[in-house]
């Protein structure tokens, strides 16, 4: 019996998060992608070396960085970009089957998680918080779950023809998945994203008007009692403060602008990981790796405005309360112009050829989510991303295939169009 590819990819995504499970979540996202295709190995080669003249463009100007923290967003931020510039899927990958069964698993292991709390007797969002519907992440990881949900929705949405007793399934279970988890970034992105499918399906109209009755106290409750510290003292939402920030950066660091301050240099992952304010405000401590530091760049215009919070953790915890979001990551780690083409780049995948309303919804996700919230170098987000693009070229050459039986079938019986060029037939 022949094992899907999509069930070890998912469960390797799957696995809680240590710093050694890290190295599936990247290779899980290479294995899927076609290297032998020019416009794979071409794409990511012109991304190194524009990522390894950056990082010494940078080290030439004087600016500490750290190398450790370069690779290993490298590494992270493949997935993402993978999606967004096109590289070529494996033929052996199906990105509908992984969206679905890492659904599948996600809701299972959260299920696992609810019950070591005392599911069903007691209930997130009653008696105790939802961020632990997590997927067996732990702490952070209702994000993850919530993003995959998203994806979920959109795949399930997606599908053409009469819906199935598994395709409602799956809709449920994708549901729970972004609904259930206390990610109300993430929840508020993907609301505006999904909005695509209700022109064609009204019963979302009303299951989303059946969620939001449950969902809206919750999150009226949580605006009302969200920290507003980082907004008192700095005049502005955080989310407001990080556009200022690129412009200041961009200011005081004008090479900035054409190759960025770094991967991993900024407010990337292994940036944070780095950076000193993990000692009063992270869970867990950071891996201890040589030459991972806290870059020049972190230090000088990113550290200070968290440290200033350093006695007051929830002021900085929440993500609406963090002053960096994707894109003004990709603006100032990548540099301007190629954050643009990125970004042009999966408009033209998703949007222009996406086929329809799955390609719009996830670009409008990608847009909204990372306005708000850093999910460029998320490996799960990446990888959803890819499976989307991959689901989109499979159900492209689907179309063509049925195009052109369809064209072969209604010629069948018609006679052919004279040739222009053919010589007469003499006549007897």
């Amino acid at each position: 019996m022949r094992i899907p590819t999509a069930i070890p990819f998912a469960l390797a995504m799957s696995i809680p998060r240590t710093a050694a499970s890290y190295a599936a979540y990247v290779a899980t996202p290479v294995l899927m992608v076609n290297w032998l295709a020019s416009r794979s190995y071409t794409k990511a080669l012109a991304l190194v070396v524009f990522f390894a003249i950056a990082a010494g463009l940078n080290w030439g100007l004087g600016l500490l960085i750290s190398p450790t923290a370069w690779v290993l967003e490298l590494a992270l931020v493949l997935p993402f970009l993978a999606a967004a510039l096109g590289f070529v899927p494996a033929s052996y990958f199906n990105g509908r089957m992984l969206i679905r069964t890492l659904n599948v698993v996600l809701f299972a292991t959260s299920l696992i998680s609810l019950t070591e709390e005392g599911f069903p007797f007691l209930l997130p969002y009653i008696h105790f918080l939802p961020d632990l519907y997590n997927g067996g992440f732990g702490d952070g990881g209702a994000k993850i779950v919530t993003v995959v949900g998203f994806f979920g929705l959109a795949e399930a949405l997606s599908r053409e023809g009469r819906p199935t007793l598994w395709n409602r399934a799956i809709v449920t279970i994708a549901g729970l998945n972004f609904l259930m988890p206390n990610f109300i970034l993430g929840i508020a992105a993907g609301a505006f994203a999904l909005a695509i499918f209700a022109r064609r399906n009204r019963a979302l109209i009303f299951a989303a008007a059946a969620a939001a009755m449950v969902v809206v106290p919750y999150l009226q409750y949580r605006a009302e009692t969200i920290d507003n510290a980082f907004t008192e003292y700095y005049g502005a939402h955080p989310k407001l403060y990080a556009v200022g920030l690129v412009g200041q950066v961009y200011y005081n660091e004008p090479h900035a602008i054409l190759v960025g301050t770094g991967i991993g240099q900024f407010s990337s992952q292994p940036a944070l990981w780095a950076s000193p304010i993990n000692n009063w405000v992270n869970t867990h401590k950071p891996p201890l790796l040589p030459g991972l530091f806290s870059s020049e760049a972190h230090s000088e215009y990113l550290a200070p405005l968290l440290l200033r919070f350093r006695d007051r953790r929830f002021a900085i915890e929440s993500s609406a309360n963090k002053p960096y979001s994707g894109v003004t990551q990709l603006l100032i780690e990548m540099g301007l112009p190629l954050t643009v083409l990125i970004l042009y780049s999966a408009y033209v995948l998703f949007w222009r050829r996406g086929g329809g309303d799955l390609g719009r919804s996830v670009f409008l996700f990608l847009i909204a989510i990372n306005m708000l919230d850093p999910q460029v170098d998320s490996p799960w987000f990446g990888v959803m991303l890819f499976a989307t693009l991959e689901a989109i070229r499979r159900d492209a050459r689907i179309r063509l295939t049925r195009r052109r039986e369809a064209d072969d079938d209604g010629g069948a019986f018609l006679p052919r169009p004279p040739d222009p060029h053919a010589r007469p037939i003499p006549a007897e």
